[in-house]
């Protein structure tokens, strides 16, 4: 990207970037890179939190080209400008780049995935499907869209595999050579579809119903205004393949209100407090969120789950702690939140996830546990907010006008 020092300026960049993309794609000849679009979480208002520039690592460089907008850039890449960092709405900046999809999801990953103060977008399926609704009652039955859907049994105990390969499993990194050469089978299952949107909404349904993995949504390309769309993916990316930056700009700003109005409801209903109201006397606020598994899994499966997914440093959850067991499937967990470093509680058994929030812990926590879980462990789970059921929360925080 080039070192440009103004917004109109790298406006006028992007949208005369954007729309030759659009046409090579459609030729099936793209010599440039799509602009790809990093969904970021910090944390709420009300939270003590460093200003934006000391967040990142030393070695990269925030400059400020206005009140909400910078150009970034890293020692390591020779000091070349990586991309632009929005803050969009409060509480989420957004990292726009051209780099190639795999050095920039490598960069996103270094910089985000062990700082505390950064968390990414995490747009869980009951999140994506949500979206898929809003779709349907705003976009022409004749436009296509696309609709991904992917379950990967991680967790699930599978004969050939050591410890060691479980850890670099987990850090996303090459296993022994029976895994790679695929001897080790494990469940995996990925769908994508490419339809008209009147064809999805028919037969979309019945699929939903024959195969449990297909509730497991992934990726949601949104159609844009003339062609192409926005490509939204479960971990906060998204890629633009519109023909404008200006549009792709403002799709991403709406489901950040969005996301924004379901994570704040979430907390509101959840953050466990107390309040004193008389002598020894004191009411407590708040509700568990529970996450139930479609069926019991195997004391096997659920060790394996409890020593990578809330056991190990690594663990695609994002959460850690102290673990004491309870029984065969049965665990109690002091847990600490890695983004922000909040306690909280966790029991977790072979059927379901309890967890208890306490004031403070970012919402962002419940939408990553339902993504990965939904992902790597159980595609059909059902969550509630205390008495309420996630989809209900979810549908009727996004019904709420931008």
């Amino acid at each position: 990207m080039p070192r440009l020092e103004s917004r109109e300026a790298y406006v006028d960049h992007l949208e005369g970037y954007t729309e030759p993309a659009v046409a090579e794609l459609r030729d099936g000849k793209l010599s440039r890179k799509l602009l790809k679009t990093y969904m970021l979480e910090t944390a709420r208002h009300d939270h003590d939190t460093p200003g934006l520039e000391s967040i990142f690592p030393s070695r990269i460089h925030l400059h400020r080209i206005d009140d909400t907008l910078y150009r970034v850039e890293d020692e390591t890449h020779e000091g070349r400008v990586v991309g632009l960092l929005e803050v969009l709405k409060e509480r989420h900046p957004v990292l726009y780049t051209t780099l190639d999809a795999d050095d920039s999801n490598k960069w996103v990953r270094q910089v985000v995935d062990r700082n505390p103060w950064l968390d990414r977008l995490w747009l869980s399926s009951p999140i994506l499907f949500e979206l898929w609704n809003h779709v349907q009652r705003t976009t022409p039955a004749h436009r296509y869209v696309r609709l991904g859907f992917e379950h990967e049994a991680w967790y699930e105990a599978t004969p050939g595999l050591d410890e060691s390969d479980d850890e670099r499993i987990e850090e996303d990194e090459p296993a022994n050579d029976d895994v790679a050469r695929g001897l080790v089978e494990r469940r995996r299952s990925r769908v994508t579809l490419t339809e008209r949107l009147g064809v999805l909404q028919d037969k979309l349904p019945q699929f939903l119903n024959l195969y449990d993995p297909m509730h497991s949504l992934v990726q949601l390309q949104i159609p844009g205004g003339n062609r192409g769309g926005h490509l939204l993916y479960h971990d906060g990316h998204a890629t633009n393949r519109s023909d404008s930056f200006v549009e792709h700009r403002q799709e991403i700003a709406k489901v950040l209100s969005l996301y924004r109005g379901v994570t704040e409801h979430s907390e509101e209903r959840l953050w466990l407090d107390t309040t004193e109201v008389g002598d020894d006397a004191f009411t407590v606020k708040g509700a568990p969120v529970t996450i139930r598994f479609s069926q019991p899994l195997s004391e096997d499966t659920f060790a394996r789950f409890v020593n990578l997914g809330l056991k190990r440093r690594t663990s695609r959850l994002r959460i850690g702690g102290y673990i004491t067991w309870r029984g065969p499937t049965k665990v109690h967990v002091a847990a600490i939140d890695r983004h922000l470093w909040q306690p909280f509680l966790l029991e977790a058994t072979s059927r379901q996830l309890t967890a208890v929030l306490p004031h403070g812990t970012c919402g962002n926590t419940i939408h990553r546990l339902v993504t990965n879980v939904q992902r790597w462990l159980d595609p059909n789970i059902e969550v509630w907010l205390g008495s309420e059921r996630y989809e209900t929360a979810v549908a009727n925080s996004m019904r709420v006008p931008v």
